[in-house]
């Protein structure tokens, strides 16, 4: 029996003293029993985090009651053990690195397309599709006919803008990440370089993978950042042995140097 619900989640949203939360949430995880890990910035909230399903609704209720997170939307799954070790909430810069300030995604992302609508775009032989996570990520799992530009982090994904893609600004470029978060800042950042028609994936490939269970476009396995490693095509860990160890234990560490 699948007990322990897991959560995923962000918001760009400007946060002013986003240091002054830390505690408080740590301390309801910990209230809670939540396992994850909860990322702060001055522009938002980003995490994944699991527990028992009651205890996940309750956690999830208190971070709608702070202000600007009454909207926070979470991309929910289940597993037989909690896929986190520790309750952890980080203060940083960013709450997906990219390196480029400047870049206001809560207002200037690009176009969003349903699940629904994402096959008829990728499938138009006039649009580049590009996948913006790591090459270990990409490596298990990605979307037919897209683009790996082999980054090993994201903080690498300007440069293959500035090196490949300068060119292309009259194209349409369709974007896709795990939950939607890095496509937030990497539509955001080609709009600003002046490219015209710019779309990403509402709520990223584990979104679509919900939504879309005939004619899927999506070959292989997805990569989460957690004990699971990845998920298939069900949003269901992969069997034991599916993916070897010492693999396993490369993108752990990637992971680790370069989370989402």
């Amino acid at each position: 029996m699948k007990s322990y619900l897991v959560a995923a989640f962000y918001k760009f949203v400007s946060i002013p003293n986003h240091e002054t939360l830390r505690e408080p949430l740590l301390n309801k995880m910990v209230e809670h029993g939540i396992k994850g890990t909860i990322i702060l910035a001055h522009e938002g909230i980003n995490g994944t985090f699991a527990g028992l399903e009651n205890e996940v609704d309750a956690f999830i209720e208190h971070l709608r009651s702070y202000s600007g997170f009454a909207d926070l939307q979470f991309k929910k799954s289940y597993d037989e053990t909690n896929p986190f070790d520790k309750s952890k909430v980080k203060l940083r810069k960013e709450i997906v690195s990219f390196g480029i300030d400047d870049i206001d995604a809560a207002t200037q992302a690009g176009i969003y397309v349903k699940p629904e609508e994402w096959n008829q775009l990728i499938q138009d032989p006039e649009v580049l599709t590009i996948d913006t996570r790591n090459d270990y990520e990409v490596s298990l799992g990605s979307f037919k006919g897209a683009i790996n530009p082999k980054t090993l982090n994201f903080r690498d994904f300007p440069e293959y803008v500035q090196n490949n893609l300068m060119q292309d600004k009259h194209k349409k470029i369709a974007m896709f990440c795990t939950g939607g978060i890095r496509c937030e800042k990497s539509t955001a950042y080609l709009k600003k370089l002046g490219f015209e028609q710019v779309y990403h994936l509402e709520g990223g490939i584990l979104n679509y993978l919900e939504t879309i269970q005939e004619n899927s476009l999506w070959e292989g396995s997805c990569f989460v950042f957690d004990n699971r490693v990845a998920v298939n095509a069900n949003l269901e860990p992969l069997e034991e042995g599916t993916v070897d160890l010492e693999w396993k234990n490369k993108c752990r560490q990637q992971a680790l140097e370069g989370e989402e």
